[in-house]
């Protein structure tokens, strides 16, 4: 047996999602409503919910089709770290992040999401920490994990809770003590 009704359009995700990032860079998630996104992507607000149960879920698909930051090749993995930092740094400042994690808190599907999502921006540093390996800067025993929750705790620390700047200034003293607290005694 066939399946019912129209197939699904591939079109209208795409539509959805880009929307969904249009409306989230005119004014945030706190503005942002399914029938904001529907009027935007010219479909029916049926349409987006038979696709994404709740418009955190769409919020967390629709930051995935957005570009990371580019690996940094600067010949060391302090300068890469360093390059990544600078960069995350100049990411524009936005409330969408606090209120997906408020939503994670009480949704287990959402938090799972996010986790992903979360892990899947950090494939840059990871790639940074592993070429700093290929390059013998950094040894198997090593432990990354220190440096990624270092850099990206404090990052989000700063942004959502202390409202400290992530100057280049601090982000320099914070790969160095990193990378200072990755070395395991061998």
């Amino acid at each position: 047996m066939g399946a019912r009704g129209r197939p699904r359009d591939a079109g209208a995700d795409e539509a959805i999602l880009a929307a969904t990032i249009e409306l989230l860079n005119d004014g945030g998630i706190a503005k942002l409503s399914m029938d904001h996104v529907a009027r935007r992507a010219g479909v029916g607000k049926a349409t987006i919910y038979r696709r994404w149960p709740s418009k955190e879920q769409l919020v967390i698909d629709a930051l995935s089709t957005a570009p990371t930051i580019a690996v940094p090749d600067t010949g060391t993995v302090r300068g890469d770290l360093l390059a990544y930092a600078e960069a995350l740094a100049a990411l524009p400042t936005s409330d969408i992040l606090p209120h997906l994690i408020e939503a994670a808190v009480y949704d287990e599907r959402l938090r799972q999401s996010l986790s992903e999502y979360t892990r899947s921006r950090q494939r840059v540093l990871r790639a940074i920490l592993k070429r700093g390996e290929d390059r013998g800067e950094l040894s198997d025993l090593d432990d990354r994990e220190i440096v990624v929750d270092a850099l990206l705790g404090a990052f989000f620390y700063r942004r959502m809770v202390s409202g400290e700047p992530f100057t280049v200034r601090f982000a320099t003293r914070l790969v160095d003590f990193a990378l200072r607290s990755a070395r395991l005694p061998a």
